[in-house]
């Protein structure tokens, strides 16, 4: 008996000369055995995906092409974006009205995959979070909040920080031999070790005279994606 007169399904038994048929792991099987034994199940209609139909996969969930679609509005989300909230998929849109995070600054919606700042329950744009005084975004870099607004480091030196008539750097510690004077304070300065005229830039700083460390006021800033 020739080869091809064996040439059957490997579960069933029946011929498969002349009909279509799938390999898998090197064995032969007619397209119902195959989908009997191996189709997935598709995660919204619950059916099974044949032989016929595109098998589209996320976190080894699958679906129908025609069955991929977001669960609030319908859509299809063939070649999309989309977000998964509760093992529900959304598109995009329905996701940003139902979940994200609106912006403290602008009032609009953080979108899915975009850039979002956030710090103390707030979030932002990244475009969004500016320090007060310069009006540039502050992204990830130190940062001083400051009655109502934040500030670059560099902007809260010059508006708020002691200052050296000498060395005209940022006083970062307080004095221990402070002495007052009817200009100012008479002090030695750290940086330029020389005897050195020390004025307040705010009007209304705060009882502490040091100006904050590099990482204050962000400890738990977060950048999102």
């Amino acid at each position: 008996m020739s080869t091809s007169e064996h040439f059957n399904c490997h579960y069933c038994k029946d011929s498969l000369l002349g009909k279509k048929y799938i390999m898998k792991e090197d064995t032969q099987y007619c397209t119902k055995c195959y989908e009997n034994l191996f189709a997935n199940c598709c995660g919204g209609c619950s059916l099974p995906i044949g032989c016929n139909s595109k098998d589209l996969s996320y976190k080894d969930r699958h679906w129908h092409e025609q069955c991929f679609k977001c669960a609030k509005c319908s859509r299809s989300l063939v070649e999309k974006a989309f977000a998964a909230r509760d093992d529900l998929l959304l598109c995009t849109e329905c996701y940003a009205n139902d979940y994200s995070s609106k912006c403290a600054t602008c009032k609009k919606t953080v979108m899915p995959g975009s850039r979002k700042m956030e710090y103390k329950g707030n979030s932002w744009h990244e475009t969004c979070f500016l320090c007060h005084r310069c009006q540039q975004p502050i992204g990830t870099k130190s940062f001083i909040p400051k009655d109502s607004g934040y500030f670059c480091m560099p902007c809260f030196e010059k508006q708020y920080a002691y200052q050296c008539c000498a060395c005209k750097k940022a006083w970062q510690e307080q004095s221990t031999s402070l002495l007052r004077s009817a200009s100012g304070t008479a002090s030695v300065s750290p940086a330029c070790s020389a005897p050195c005229l020390w004025w307040d830039g705010a009007s209304s700083l705060s009882a502490t005279t040091s100006c904050a460390p590099t990482a204050a006021g962000r400890s738990d800033l977060s950048a999102v994606n």
